[in-house]
């Protein structure tokens, strides 16, 4: 009994020879990628800039003789594109949970799915502000081509003439916003993928995200200075700035205290897991050693790397580093250990700084199945980047004091 044929047993080569789009033509210039090359992004992005292209030619080549038909597949680009983009963060908040399922699926109502973003009050100003912006392109493509047939069809699914009300567009005009309305289908798209990612971090209340937060704590007066009598005025400035009740505001200045990085930005020191300041200042007064401060006269250049003085020096060298590696080894346990990794590694790989503790549980199991201290210490020194980033690492983690500290050493 012969084997059903699978797709992967025949040869793309051999079964679009001919094909009038598809043959296979190996054409490195000029062969674009699709379908399981192809990405999503690709149809969001690619009907808007097929619409500006044509209304470009248009205009750049006076094809005055063109306008009437090109003017329809311009429109119609302009409306997919923005049917799809809203629907990609339509689909993308409803995953992550940040609004609720409304039903509409499959169907080409752009007006209710716009509708339904703006009425969830999405909890990211940004988005909020993309969305409103949308309105008046969305209207505009609605008010034409509600379901998405006038611009196809030149009679829709009663049979009356398409874009009846209609009779004259100016392309100038188009090509204008359809520039515009890129920019907010761009942002719309990038700004709901950074809003998820940043939401899986856990930082966010009801009606701020992460970066509100942020913004929002940048905006606050220290936290020692909360009972101030300007800071009435403060809270209604930011209030109005992020569109926020008193309720939400006190809901977004408890986030703000609870999360180490947020907390800093008021003032707020919060301490390490095992590591106390001295302990972070004194590490990098021995890694100073191995990496002292170069003067700008401080060269290589010239050098007989053959002078046996060299060589002598790299002994001392090697006995320094071993002598460092040791006095680190005495001074630190496998926690302050596990901690001091973490504040380099979470800066350098700019890791949010709410991943802080679960790190440090996963580093403390490495040590433990390696056994061998001295060899993530040796690893550690190395790093010539290591004061730069155990700075921005300590200001991150709620230790303000000890990043100024970090400053003169």
């Amino acid at each position: 009994m012969l084997s059903p044929v699978t797709m992967s047993d025949i040869d793309p080569e051999h079964e679009f020879k001919g094909d009038p789009f598809f043959e296979i033509i190996h054409d490195w210039e000029w062969n674009a990628t699709l379908g399981r090359q192809g990405h999503e992004e690709n149809y969001l992005d690619g009907y808007i800039e097929a619409a500006i292209e044509l209304a470009d030619a248009i205009l750049e080549k006076r094809l005055h003789g063109k306008r009437d038909t090109l003017i329809l597949p311009i429109l119609y680009n302009a409306r997919h594109a923005t049917e799809l983009t809203i629907k990609f963060a339509y689909d993308k908040l409803i995953s992550a949970g940040a609004i609720k399922d409304d039903g509409h699926r499959l169907d080409h109502n752009i007006s209710a799915y716009w509708q339904h973003l703006r009425d969830s009050n999405i909890g990211d100003s940004g988005l909020r502000r993309i969305v409103e912006a949308l309105e008046v392109f969305v209207q505009s493509l609605a008010r034409i081509d509600a379901d998405g047939q006038e611009l196809r069809y030149h009679r829709n699914r009663d049979n009356d003439l398409s874009l009846e009300k209609f009779a004259i567009v100016n392309i100038r005009l188009v090509r204008k916003s359809l520039c515009e309305l890129q920019a907010l289908l761009s942002d719309l798209k990038y700004r709901t993928l950074e809003f998820v990612e940043e939401r899986a971090i856990g930082t966010f209340t009801a009606t701020c995200s992460r970066r509100d937060l942020m913004a929002i704590a940048g905006a606050l007066l220290p936290r020692d200075r909360w009972t101030d009598p300007t800071f009435d005025d403060v809270r209604a400035a930011i209030r109005g700035r992020f569109g926020l009740s008193s309720n939400e505001l006190s809901k977004a200045c408890k986030e703000i205290q609870r999360t180490r990085e947020l907390a800093a930005l008021i003032g707020i020191e919060t301490a390490l897991l095992y590591l106390a300041d001295d302990d972070v200042i004194w590490v990098i007064e021995q890694w100073r050693k191995l990496h002292p401060k170069r003067s700008q006269d401080d060269t290589d250049i010239g050098l007989d790397y053959f002078d046996m003085s060299r060589f002598e020096k790299m002994l001392e060298q090697g006995k320094l580093d071993r002598e460092v590696i040791d006095a680190v080894n005495e001074r630190l346990d496998s926690g302050k250990l596990a901690d001091l990794e973490v504040m380099f590694y979470r800066e350098r790989d700019r890791i949010p700084s709410e991943y802080y503790e679960e790190m440090v549980a996963a580093k403390l199991s490495e040590h433990a199945a390696a056994n061998d201290s001295k060899a993530e210490i040796r690893h550690l020194l190395e790093k010539t980047n290591l004061l730069q980033n155990m700075r921005g690492s300590a200001k991150r983690l709620g230790r303000i004091a000890l990043a100024a500290k970090l400053q003169d050493v």
